[in-house]
């Protein structure tokens, strides 16, 4: 069979037509079972320290604000600092441990404050020399940290984090 310029034409403008098509079917699949389920349609926060990645358990998502093509999700409950410190577990660290914050989805912006244990309820912003780390304070103590990290037009999300700084113990001469 001989093939013209407007039978190749023909074909590829279908093939593009079809491909599109399959990739709108999908995204409308895709976006139809988010909305029905929000809360797996979020990305997901791993937090490392010392080359260990602490479990989802240990780190409270406290609200979020998602906008999917067709609606928006917004769950952002009003929590006591009692309701918080009740859903996070303490984290043992030593003092000055590094933090390595990641998320399944790149985040457009992450501000994290830091509250201690004198009044859990007053946060601090901490300048972001390393946005995606944190370093632990050097005194003994529990500290609750705040991070909330902004995805552009996607939305946001709240974490917070309870890290248990020990003091280092020295080694028996």
């Amino acid at each position: 069979m001989h093939y013209t310029f407007k039978i190749i034409l023909r074909k590829l403008v279908v093939g593009v037509l079809a491909l599109a098509a399959a990739a709108a079917i999908t995204l409308f699949i895709k976006e139809n079972l988010d909305v029905k389920d929000p809360e797996t349609a979020l990305p997901s926060i791993q937090i490392t320290t010392e080359g260990v990645v602490l479990s989802p358990e240990m780190v409270f998502r406290a609200g979020y604000e998602w906008n999917f093509f067709t609606a928006t999700e917004i769950n952002t409950p009003v929590w006591s600092t009692g309701d918080i410190l009740s859903r996070t577990y303490p984290v043992d660290v030593p003092p000055r441990a590094k933090l390595e914050i990641d998320f399944s989805l790149n985040a457009d912006t992450l501000q994290v404050s830091r509250s201690d244990q004198s009044d859990f309820s007053a946060f601090v912003t901490l300048a972001d020399e390393y946005p995606d780390s944190l370093i632990a304070p050097a005194e003994a103590g529990q500290y609750l940290y705040k991070i909330e990290a902004g995805f552009g037009r996607r939305g946001s999300i709240i974490y917070y984090l309870l890290l248990n700084v020990k003091e280092t113990v020295a080694p028996a001469a």
